[in-house]
């Protein structure tokens, strides 16, 4: 969904992207002891850039067409232009709690796809600067994917039945685990968690 022009909200992005830094992964998430970068985080370092090139995000919560709660993630320009898109929200359970958990996975992940924003760790340049040393290899750290793909086969047996599971969440048809969009995975997660 767009307004029928979208030339001074493009120009406006194109300025904003060419300004944006990757946002640093400044949280930690203690269940799967991974860093991430928190919704206050993301907007925090959008927002100057943003306002700068008169552009604002809004997002609402509402009912999608088959029922399911959706957001509606709004990129506005000053001109009167916008870009909106919809996440469904993938919900573990049918409570305060879930509907809020899944809400702000959606927001920041929908924020960052919107804008074109990366998360990145952020370690003040150490890694560049060091020399290479020989040390122990640290075992690798699960990704989200990882993570989803353990809880999938906990629970399935089938690999057919693991991307069928996969595909009812989303939606889509998916040739593959790996077509599978961050947020979506992090929704799948939180319901199999």
């Amino acid at each position: 969904m767009q307004s029928n022009e979208i030339n001074e909200l493009a120009q406006a992005l194109v300025s904003a992207q060419a300004e944006f830094s990757a946002v640093p992964k400044g949280s930690v998430n203690p269940f799967f002891k991974s860093k991430y970068a928190a919704l206050p985080d993301v907007v925090a370092s959008a927002s100057p850039v943003l306002a700068k090139h008169g552009l604002a995000i809004s997002q609402h919560v509402a009912t999608g067409m088959n029922g399911t709660d959706i957001l509606v993630t709004y990129l506005i320009h000053t001109s009167g232009q916008y870009i909106a898109h919809d996440m469904t929200l993938h919900m573990v359970k049918d409570d305060p709690q879930a509907q809020g958990s899944a809400i702000s996975y959606a927001r920041r992940y929908s924020y960052m796809s919107c804008l074109g924003l990366v998360a990145d760790l952020d370690d003040d340049a150490n890694l560049a600067t060091k020399a290479k040393q020989s040390a122990p290899a640290k075992p690798k750290e699960k990704t989200s994917m990882d993570v989803m793909r353990d809880l999938l086969s906990a629970k399935f047996d089938a690999p057919a039945d693991r991307k069928m599971f996969c595909e009812e969440r989303v939606q889509r048809t998916l040739k593959s685990l790996t077509d599978l969009e961050e947020a979506e995975i992090a929704g799948i997660i939180l319901e199999l968690s």
